[in-house]
């Protein structure tokens, strides 16, 4: 695997330009229009950049749509001077690889969701805890309040990621290929999990068999049959085929999957004044353009596992009552690991939105 890291970073390295130098910028304004056609360039010297953006999942995903808007928007407001080379499905490594490249500064861009980052950023662990949020509408007023915009991104930054934005997937669901009618029905099961201690804390107190596994295993696992199932929203199941090697999609909502687009906080501060403005100004435009196509794409991506022959399963209220004081085991661990005063501080704000 380091072979691989070194042979992709190598690769990185040689597409990418070194950044100018600069201060510090500001926090990404709002874009007025979404939708719109980029900006002809201006002729404004932005310098001359080549960047290169990684992800774990596909081309379907909200992830890549919004990189991908991204690139076309700084492309044509720069004249063409800066460029995004996008490479999504793990080309450039596993998430942890190619995050640990975006902090040293040999990759520019990257995206995955908040989980993915907390061996880089340990706060971001306050959103593993279940069942945070009533519903979506709820998730997104606290992802474009002064929490995430402040507080979230004061703490990315000290780990050396400067966040450009944050979008969701709405909640992540199980599937698997056991049946699944009430809570009772998940013991034993091998869940897949990320390589995060409060997700296995979570599933083993559920009663499954928590099985960590890097993303880009988990379609053989399902398909050898070495993990029953595994866990995420209706976006990353369809994005890689999962409906077909598993039966159920069992809705538990028990995670917001919200979306994080980053940028290596070296390459972001070397950057001048005016071109910092410029990512920051193509950044919001592409988060808010994801924001118009979520909740689209899970109807989408749903109708599709249900078309792939899944049966779709909802628990009982008192089941999901269940998946909610079950998650106080990881509510105790975030609280040991970051303290009550990071807990309550979110706890406040999504009370707040």
């Amino acid at each position: 695997m380091k072979k691989v890291l070194a042979l992709a970073l190598a690769l990185v390295l040689a597409l990418s330009l070194a950044a100018c130098g600069g201060s510090s910028g500001s926090t990404p304004a709002q874009a007025p229009d979404a939708g719109s056609a980029p900006a002809e360039a201006t002729g404004e010297d932005y310098g001359s950049y080549s960047w290169t953006a990684a992800m774990t999942v596909a081309e379907t995903t909200i992830n890549y749509k919004m990189v991908e808007k991204f690139k076309e928007l700084i492309e044509a407001k720069s004249g063409g001077s800066i460029t995004v080379d996008i490479y999504p499905g793990g080309q450039l490594g596993n998430t942890t690889e190619f995050t640990e490249a975006v902090v040293a500064g040999s990759i520019d861009i990257g995206t995955g969701m908040t989980t993915d980052l907390v061996d880089f950023v340990p706060e971001m662990g306050l959103f593993d805890m279940p069942n945070l949020f009533t519903d979506v509408k709820q998730m997104r007023s606290l992802l474009s309040s002064d929490y995430a915009s402040t507080t979230l991104n004061s703490y990315c930054e000290a780990a050396g990621v400067h966040m450009l934005g944050y979008s969701d997937a709405g909640f992540r669901q199980l599937t698997t290929n056991k049946p699944v009618n009430s809570l009772a029905d998940l013991s034993g099961q091998r869940i897949r999990t990320m390589t995060n201690n409060y997700h296995i804390a979570y599933w083993n107190a559920l009663g499954a068999a928590a099985t960590p596994m890097q993303f880009t295993e988990v379609f053989m696992g399902l398909q050898q049959g070495s993990i029953d199932g595994e866990e995420n929203p209706y976006m990353n199941i369809v994005g890689n085929n999962f409906q077909e090697v598993q039966k159920y999609v069992v809705e538990t909502n028990h995670l917001g999957h919200i979306i994080t687009f980053f940028m290596s906080n070296t390459v972001y501060q070397a950057l001048p004044d005016n071109t910092r403005a410029l990512v920051d100004e193509c950044a919001a435009e592409a988060v808010a353009y994801a924001a118009t196509l979520s909740d689209e794409q899970i109807a989408a991506d749903k109708q599709t596992c249900i078309d792939a022959g899944c049966e779709i399963v909802t628990f009982s209220e008192a089941d999901m009552e269940s998946l909610r004081k079950t998650a106080q085991v990881v509510y105790d661990m975030v609280r040991e690991n970051l303290g009550d005063e990071k807990v309550d501080a979110l706890l406040d704000a999504i009370a707040a939105a």
